[in-house]
Order: structure tokens, then sequence, then C-alpha cells
């Protein structure tokens, strides 16, 4: 764990992490490491092995009847900013009904897309600095999960009920 918490306050150092994301993160950590099986028990026994990046939440995704709208309302309501509207690539600025990403500074937390079935959240996206490919593919096949498949990319796993979680190595972009 002191290379994670000495990873954090670098990355926190170098400007790749807020202080809120810094303090949110050893947050995280305590609560895992007070959490943890003692040693000898059978929990911790048949616990899979530790994952070989830190995790910590990016950013949601919600599904819109009406993007515009609903980022009105997380700006209005939530206080986030908006950052852009449209989608990525090089159409960024073609569509502003379609997509709306909203967040808080530069730091993308909210992604809203015109999609069915509306009113869901169509994925939450973990950050893990330091992540690759091949790490990510090893470690949830060891762990008895797969890849899954989204129409925009981008390394997903699924849980047992059909929520996508997305795997990111660097934070998502506004």
């Amino acid at each position: 764990m002191e290379s994670l918490i000495s990873s954090m306050v670098k990355r926190f150092e170098a400007g790749g992490l807020t202080r809120r994301e810094l303090v949110q993160g050893l947050a995280m950590l305590a609560a895992g490491a007070a959490s943890a099986a003692a040693p000898g028990t059978a929990a911790a026994q048949t616990a899979p092995a530790p994952i070989p990046w830190s995790p910590l939440i990016d950013h949601i995704q919600i599904n819109s009847r009406d993007p515009r709208k609903a980022a009105e309302f997380y700006q209005k309501v939530m206080g986030l900013e908006l950052l852009r509207v449209g989608p990525a690539g090089p159409d960024r600025n073609c569509c502003p009904d379609r997509d709306a990403f909203l967040g808080v500074g530069k730091r993308l937390v909210l992604a809203i897309r015109r999609r069915e079935p509306y009113g869901v959240i169509d994925h939450w996206s973990m950050l893990a600095p330091g992540y690759n490919q091949e790490q990510f593919r090893a470690a949830i096949t060891a762990r008895g999960g797969s890849e899954a498949k989204h129409e925009l990319g981008g390394q997903y796993v699924q849980d047992p009920d059909g929520v996508l979680c997305q795997l990111m190595g660097a934070p998502g972009a506004p």
C-alpha cells in the first residue's frame, strides 16, 4: 500500500491529481485496508490476488432523451460545469443536442448521451493510473470475468447484472 500512496502523492505533486482526488483516493485506500480480512480467516485465504493498479472513479455516462435539458439540470442543480457538447473526434461540435460533457474544472465527471434506454446509467469508468490493456485482460480473466464490448470502444467488463465498467489509464478528456 505504501507504493500506491507514494504514487498518488507523486501524481498530485506533478499536477495529475487535484487535492480532492488525492484525499478521495487516500480515503478509499484507508477504507479498503480497514475492511480487509484478518490473516488466517477463510475470507483472507480465498481472496484473489490484488489488482495491479489503484482504481479511482473517473466518470459516469447516463442516457438521456434530452441531453441539453439534462446538462442544464446538472449545471443548475448539481453545480457541474459544461465542458463541451458534441461527440468526440473530428465532428466534436456537430451535434450539441446529442452529447454533453460536464465536470469540475477540466475534470470530466458526467457524460450525457442521447441513447435508449433513457434514464439509465450506461457505464461507469474507473481510472487506473499505470494500468495497461494486457494487465487488465489478465486480471479480470484470473478473477473470473471477461471483456465486454461497447459501441464507443475502450476496455469494459460487465457485472452479473449487466452494468458496464470501463477502465481507463488517464482521466476522461473534456
